[in-house]
Formats: structure tokens, C-alpha cells, sequence
């Protein structure tokens, strides 16, 4: 979900700031598409010892979630349903730029495929740690599948935290990268989180990699961020959000 910042599709941050959110508002949003991508037929290996390695001010990656083979089938099955085209009305509206392939899923199974089954999960919940009265607890099954090819974008924008059905608040985006062998399309932060500069200074930024995932929080302290462009390959992500709970007991 997310509130976007007007941008290009270079490097640079982008010049404007608006509120607008990834379910539509604002954006010219394609329909969801109903139903589960993969369901109980997703049964990846259990990873041992994954490292999680800090980035930036609250953001970490940990490689090796998922093999080539467990991101193919993911893959395959995306492109098998097909996307919908994600655009927006450009920086005159003050929208982030927006032009790339989406698909929406409700697979709870597949979530919990990835955060349990694999050891992803038990590798998470001591760096993430507590939030106030509240633990990380799965991923949301709320999950959207982002096909960018060359020379495709997101620009800048906010991630919000959302309440999940059955309780439970995101606080982290959750973006897993199911691609190799991408040139640019790099995940990229930027300092300013109040107003967008076009000199605003990049902070950090996340290359695209083969069963990599990367979580940063979101909400009030999300960091504005963009999908840089494509410039060689194609670049799938599947994008979730770390879902926290209030403890028991």
C-alpha cells in the first residue's frame, strides 16, 4: 500500500509529494485477481542458518529464502495468470510514475509457505523484534506479484500500514525477488520523508537478486522509495508486508 511521490524514471527522487494508496486511490489501479497463485502445492525446502544482513535504518535482506526452482514456480505461475498494467496520472497529479505489470492474490497458504516452512520466519522475529505489545507473526496473504520489464518503473512513493483481516497490523514491506540476471530495476531509498526534492539524497538501494528478500518498515516511518528502471532482463517481485500481532499471556 502506498502513498506516492511523483516520479521519473531515473535515479533521481522525483518532485512532488501526494497521498495515494497501492489498492487504487490514486493510482489507475487493475483489478484484482481472485483466488489463490499457488496454494498448498507450494512446498519449498526449509533453509538452514538464513543470514540476515542490515541495509539501512530499519531494513534488512536475508538471500537465499527461497532456490532458482522454488522462484520458478512462482514465477510460472504468475505468468500463467497473466497481469494487469499498473499506471498512474503522472507528476502533473502528483503521483508517483507507474508503469509495470501487477497481479493480486488471497493465498494464506502460500504466505505461510514462505515464512514458516522455509525457516524465513524464526530467522525474522529477533531482528525484527516487538512493536510496542506486538510481534511479527506471519506475512500478509494479501499478496501482489510486480513484473517489471525493461525500462519499467515505480516511482517514489510511501508504503502504509494496513489492519489485516483476522487481526493483525502490517508494519514492514515484505518484497521477495523471484528474477536473476536483472541489469538496473534496483530498489532505491531516499533521505527525505516529508518532502521530495529532486536533489534529494539516495541513501541506500537493494540490487534485484535471485531469492533475495528485503523488509523495510513502513507506515509513518516508511522511507520513500522507487523501483528503478529495467535495463536489461526482467524483473518479477512478490510483494507482501510483515503482519505483527498482540503477544498472549
Amino acid at each position: 500500500m502506498g502513498r506516492s511521490k511523483g516520479g521519473g524514471k531515473s535515479g533521481k527522487a522525483p518532485a512532488a509529494v501526494s497521498a495515494s494508496s497501492d489498492n487504487g486511490r490514486g493510482f489507475i489501479a487493475p483489478p484484482a485477481v481472485v483466488g489463490s497463485l499457488l496454494g498448498d502445492a507450494f512446498r519449498p525446502s526449509r533453509k538452514r542458518g538464513i543470514e540476515v544482513e542490515s541495509v539501512g535504518p530499519e531494513a534488512w535482506v536475508a538471500r537465499g529464502v527461497l532456490t532458482p526452482g522454488e522462484c520458478d514456480a512462482i514465477r510460472a505461475a504468475a505468468d500463467a495468470r497473466g497481469y494487469s498494467h499498473a499506471t498512474s496520472r503522472g507528476a502533473r497529479y502528483g503521483e508517483a510514475d507507474r508503469d509495470h505489470g501487477r497481479a493480486s492474490y488471497d493465498d494464506a497458504a502460500l504466505a505461510d509457505a514462505i515464512w514458516e516452512r522455509t525457516g524465513l520466519g524464526e530467522a525474522l522475529v529477533p531482528i525484527l523484534g516487538p512493536l510496542g505489545d506486538s510481534s511479527p507473526a506471519g506475512l500478509n496473504p494479501a499478496l501482489r506479484v510486480y513484473r517489471y520489464a525493461v525500462g519499467e518503473v515505480f516511482g517514489a512513493h510511501y508504503d502504509e500500514s494496513t489492519r489485516v483481516a483476522g487481526g493483525g497490523n502490517t508494519e514492514f514491506t515484505f518484497l521477495l525477488y523471484l528474477t536473476g540476471g536483472v541489469v538496473g530495476g534496483a530498489t532505491a531509498f531516499y533521505r527525505d520523508a516529508i518532502l521530495a526534492h529532486d536533489d534529494a539524497k539516495e541513501t541506500f538501494r537493494v540490487a534485484p537478486e535471485l531469492g533475495k528478500a528485503l523488509m523495510f518498515r513502513h507506515g509513518a516511518r516508511c522511507p520513500p522509495h522507487a523501483s528503478l528502471a529495467v535495463e536489461r532482463g526482467t524483473k518479477l517481485v512478490l510483494r507482501s508486508d510483515v503482519v505483527y500481532e498482540r503477544r498472549r499471556g
